[in-house]
């Protein structure tokens, strides 16, 4: 069928992310900038199912530039911040830190910092685990790098990171993401909990079995995701 419509939106913006969340669940949002802003979720302005909801920006003290560009959702358990979990942050040049979650448990309304970035550095993404996954960065040249979180160990909020991906001059990390813990013994028929899709500019992608992404030592220049070519653009 068509469907129906589930929000406005303006010209130019689309659906980034949807997740359900309970009225008392709060809500992690990251910046490029690298800081971190709470939300529960009742303070999110209901609205009808046409509605196009508030800008985010009117929501946090965002600086000239800032966006929010990774929601996480803290549900269940998570709401108490345990100390066995972490946060996982990649950004543009290659850098990866890991924070546990409990460093993260005293909301600000100016927001924290959830990474120091050089300049000219942003944050491409954060994900929540567990210590037990492995870590897959990608480049726009068509690099990727999959690592045992372990290889990070964890550090404070005000911590650089360290190297998770070898760039060349002209490349930037783009996507990082974390795999399923059963992904490294999955079986070899692709699926979809077991394959990772790359797209590139040009509109060309392909799928393909996760298991076909070996382990590299953090920190290395990874192996060939998708060929960047003249057809293809960059990822």
């Amino acid at each position: 069928g068509r469907g129906k419509q589930a929000t406005a939106t303006k010209e130019d913006d689309w659906i980034d992310q949807l997740f359900i969340a309970n009225t008392h669940d709060y809500i992690l949002c990251f910046s490029n900038r690298g800081r971190l802003y709470w939300l529960k979720v009742w303070e999110v302005p209901s609205g009808s199912r046409g509605s196009r909801g508030r800008p985010i920006v009117n929501m946090f003290p965002l600086a000239e530039g800032e966006k929010i560009n990774v929601v996480l959702p803290l549900t269940g358990e998570m709401r108490s911040f345990p100390d066995n979990r972490y946060v996982f942050m990649a950004t543009s040049m290659g850098t990866v830190k890991k924070t546990a979650l409990s460093e993260f448990s005293n909301p600000r309304k100016a927001g924290i910092i959830a990474v120091d970035l050089d300049e000219g550095d942003f944050l491409i993404g954060a994900a929540l685990t567990d210590g037990a996954h492995d870590v897959m960065l990608f480049s726009d040249g068509g690099k990727a790098v999959r690592f045992d979180e372990n290889d990070v160990r964890p550090m404070g909020r005000n911590a650089r990171g360290v190297r998770g991906m070898q760039l060349d001059e002209s490349q930037r990390v783009i996507a990082m993401l974390v795999a399923d813990a059963e992904a490294a013994d999955a079986a070899p028929e692709p699926s979809s909990r077991t394959s990772v899709l790359t797209a590139t500019e040009n509109g060309y992608g392909k799928r393909t079995n996760i298991t076909e992404y070996t382990r590299h030592g953090r920190g290395t220049k990874g192996m060939i995701a998708i060929q960047q070519s003249e057809r293809n653009g960059k990822v």
